[in-house]
């Protein structure tokens, strides 16, 4: 449950990080990624009393990423439009759709809850989650490449990469389409790279 401290080279690499900082992330006993989690949106509170409130693209947790489900009604006081993700298919950006507390959710592709109904609106800010990240504020995602495509298409958005500690690496060398977060959020510290 410890950082990966060798620089990651190539795909097989990649692969293999991703592996074992999901599984890391997912063996973290659940008071202490409770306690975590709390402390990330804090620090993403923080930072997003810093900017101008507009739409602010959240996400539903999978697979051991922060949840922050429990900041979204307090982001949205703030004056921040909250959207969600869709998947619209491989091979393109995600999509975002309008999201408030009370409604309607459907689980959709790779297991994404999507507000319903689905009203398509354009972030300003994006929390990004990430299986890992660098000090440069690279992330490294699932490898479908969704957010990357999102991040060309909204290319004046504030990126926020979310995620634990435990989710750092020494370093990878970047694709030539990976764009670095705006600030990188976890449990301990706010990353301006």
């Amino acid at each position: 449950m410890t950082s990966i401290s060798r620089t990651i080279d190539g795909d097989a690499q990649r692969r293999e990080s991703r592996n074992a900082l999901i599984a890391g992330r997912q063996a973290l006993p659940v008071p202490q990624r409770q306690a975590a989690d709390a402390a990330i949106a804090a620090g993403v509170d923080a930072l997003l009393a810093t900017l101008r409130p507009g739409v602010l693209a959240a996400y539903w947790p999978i697979r051991g990423e922060p949840d922050l489900r429990d900041a979204l009604p307090r982001w949205q006081a703030a004056g921040w439009t909250l959207a969600l993700p869709r998947v619209v298919a491989p091979g393109q950006a995600l999509a975002f759709g309008r999201w408030q507390p009370g409604m309607a959710m459907r689980r959709e592709r790779f297991d994404v809850a999507v507000p319903e109904p689905f009203e398509p609106v354009r972030p300003d800010c994006l929390l990004v989650p990430c299986v890992g990240f660098d000090r440069r504020g690279y992330r490294l995602g699932y490898g479908g490449g969704f957010y990357d495509r999102t991040l060309a298409a909204l290319d004046a958005a504030f990126a926020i990469g979310v995620c634990h500690d435990l989710a750092e690496v020494a370093g990878f060398a970047p694709h030539e389409h990976d764009r670095p977060m705006n600030a990188i959020v976890t449990e301990t510290r706010t990353l301006r790279p």
